[in-house]
């Protein structure tokens, strides 16, 4: 059994804790937030994409109980102030989003008490830790591993799709849009902020944004450096996103041999991380979807044999949070093999 630690229980350790809850061999065993432990209980209960949880859940002296089991809130939202080790716990999710993602701030929950520490985000410095894509890399987490990295869901839903094209026909560059459903930092109404663009109100708006993912996947495949771009368009949709991507190739492709190589990785070597399609789906059909991506075969375009535009369609916070409950699946192994 591995006990876990939820640090944030927003959009992500809300996911989280609605999936865990279907493995029996692991649990979450406390939970540390900066709200008050009312609104917490409510919103994990009630939830305006995914439904009402299908778990009895009540507040019982400050504390969460659901299925009767009672996990405690502890009120804190930075790295350190937790006893992880009074909690019991084994392995750390930090789920809070942009703040405290240094090595160094990751180090004060294992100096607390934690095994290991998964940030559910990219690091503060590019290459200061580790970034796990399950199916892509899996051999950076070892059993010495201590601190690990998740990147973005941008990242997570592309890299898996851009492993086949690298393996299998060499990619001279790409360009990427990920058209991405609003966020929680966005704004509901035009509201003065640091960022002119982002200032704007998310649910009337189209709004361009930069994303980090074209340095998480240069972490991930070096041989991209300087041959990858990328952009976000947070659209007016509160789930359901897509990425967008044109690649030349170093190697003549039809749309017939692409799709047929990423077909045989989401039946093989990328199976329940990367989904295929031949269905003429949209946004809203991959909400709930517990894979990184789900490639559009329809929507493949060739041009010349080297030129193809690409879509890969994802649940920006169920797919993601679904890594990191594979990823606990796999130290909890290396815990019971006494790693």
């Amino acid at each position: 059994m591995l006990r876990i630690g939820l640090m944030g229980f927003g959009r992500i350790g809300r996911n989280l804790f609605r999936q865990i809850i279907d493995h029996d061999d692991l649990q979450v065993v406390a939970i540390s937030d900066q709200a008050q432990p009312d609104a917490l209980t409510y919103l994990l209960k009630y939830d305006s994409i995914y439904g009402r949880f299908d778990r009895p859940v009540e507040l019982v002296d400050g504390a969460l109980s659901v299925d009767g089991r009672s996990i405690p809130f502890i009120e804190s939202g930075a790295p350190g102030e937790v006893d992880w080790a009074a909690a019991g716990v084994d392995v750390v999710v930090q789920a809070i989003g942009e703040r405290h993602r240094t090595a160094a701030a990751l180090d004060q929950h294992l100096a607390r008490g934690a095994s290991r520490v998964i940030l559910a985000s990219t690091p503060e410095t590019p290459g200061e830790l580790p970034i796990l894509i399950p199916s892509v890399n899996d051999s950076v987490l070892t059993p010495t591993t201590r601190a690990i990295a998740m990147g973005s869901n941008t990242a997570q839903a592309l890299a898996p799709v851009l492993k086949v094209l690298l393996e299998t026909f060499g990619l001279d560059h790409a360009y990427f849009t990920t058209v991405h459903a609003f966020s929680g930092s966005q704004r509901l109404a035009d509201v003065p902020t640091s960022g002119f663009r982002t200032s704007r109100a998310a649910g009337e708006n189209i709004i361009p944004a930069e994303t980090n993912s074209p340095e998480i996947l240069a972490q991930v495949f070096p041989e991209l450096a300087g041959r990858l771009q990328g952009m976000a368009l947070n659209v007016p949709v509160p789930d359901g996103s897509t990425v967008d991507m044109v690649a030349r190739f170093s190697s003549p492709i039809t749309k017939e041999s692409l799709n047929a190589a990423i077909h045989a990785a989401a039946v093989g070597s990328s199976a329940n991380v990367l989904e295929y399609t031949e269905d003429p789906i949209v946004s809203s059909d991959v909400i709930g979807s517990t894979a990184s991506g789900v490639y559009d075969s329809l929507a493949t375009m060739v041009m010349d044999d080297d030129l193809a535009k690409l879509i890969i369609w994802f649940d920006n916070g169920w797919g993601y949070s679904a890594r990191i409950v594979q990823t606990l699946e796999r130290m909890n192994a290396m815990k019971e093999a006494g790693a």
